[in-house]
């Protein structure tokens, strides 16, 4: 890692809501040592808002802050969203011309669980693949998503990509195409980043849920969980708990256990939900498991190695 290391993480806000959220996270993080890495939060409002005060005051003691208006007059959902992750991609490639670090889309169900998870995410990050080269974007790796159906085909659902809540170059914006601005933008950026073999695997970020959270917080390889569509302000909750010695105790024990039930759960949840957000998230929580039982000790990798047509 480069002596002089700085990364951005962005704290894309909409709503009082979501400002709440990240001041949890920010009182957790006051607590933790400093990071061997330097950090600036951008504060990246919607159009509809200024960027919060209450953030900007909340992250001083864990880095520089940085408040930002994205100008992007576009609305609702996903393509809101979508905008705001470029003003911020565009706004970071100029004011960070240059340099070798990262931007972390850190979504509001999201939340870091280690006080050295940005460390983690750096040593990856600067780890030079065969080619020499650094990666474009890094994150939480989804394989092809299947519905599978009585007397019928297997229907793909959702195409292999990594997940926005990432880390992404901080020249991101420059290095993508036009046409990878079209869509939605964790699903657009995918393809052209992999094609040129700079799509890097981590499981250091990594999807998690309610019923299993403190599992995954107690879990030292995991260092930011995504509570994706979860009820997010109880999600951010359970991840900043402190650990018990009662529950480090069980974890050893029940772990295996708890990990084969829930299997069996989603496996008939499936069975009778079948549209909607719902039956995706269960199908896809599925083909993730499978998925990571067949390659079950990466740590971080170039998705070109993982993709099906890749695979020799």
């Amino acid at each position: 890692m480069p002596s002089e290391t700085k990364h951005v993480v962005i704290l894309p806000h909409f709503c009082d809501e979501e400002v709440a959220r990240y001041e949890k996270i920010a009182e957790k993080m006051v607590g933790w040592k400093r990071p061997d890495a330097k950090l600036e939060f951008l504060i990246a409002a919607s159009p509809k808002r200024q960027p919060s005060k209450r953030l900007l005051e909340a992250f001083r003691p864990c880095g520089d802050v940085v408040p930002f208006q994205c100008p992007t007059q576009i609305f609702g959902y996903p393509e809101g969203p979508t905008a705001m992750f470029w003003d911020c991609m565009d706004f970071i490639a100029e004011r960070h011309a240059g340099r070798q670090g990262f931007s972390l889309w850190l979504e509001s169900d999201m939340c870091p669980t280690q006080s050295e998870w940005i460390d983690v995410l750096s040593r990856q990050w600067f780890e030079r693949d065969a080619d020499g080269q650094l990666p474009l974007m890094m994150g939480c790796f989804v394989p092809e998503v299947y519905k599978y159906r009585l007397f019928k085909k297997p229907k793909k659902i959702l195409s292999s990509h990594i997940n926005g809540g990432a880390c992404y170059s901080l020249d991101f914006a420059t290095q993508m195409p036009a046409e990878a601005r079209e869509g939605v933008f964790d699903m657009s950026v995918f393809k052209y980043a992999n094609d040129v073999g700079r799509a890097r695997e981590t499981r250091s970020i990594c999807f998690s849920t309610l019923n299993r959270v403190r599992r995954d917080v107690a879990n030292p390889d995991k260092v930011l969980l995504h509570g994706f569509m979860q009820e997010k302000d109880e999600f951010i909750e359970q991840s900043l708990l402190p650990l018990t010695d009662a529950e480090i105790d069980s974890q050893r024990v029940w772990n295996e256990i708890r990990e084969h039930a829930e299997t069996v759960k989603r496996k008939l949840r499936v069975l009778f939900v079948r549209k909607g957000r719902e039956a995706m998230l269960e199908n896809m929580f599925l083909a993730k498991q499978k998925y990571e039982l067949s390659f079950p000790n990466l740590k971080f990798v170039n998705c070109q190695e993982l993709l099906p047509e890749k695979a020799a």
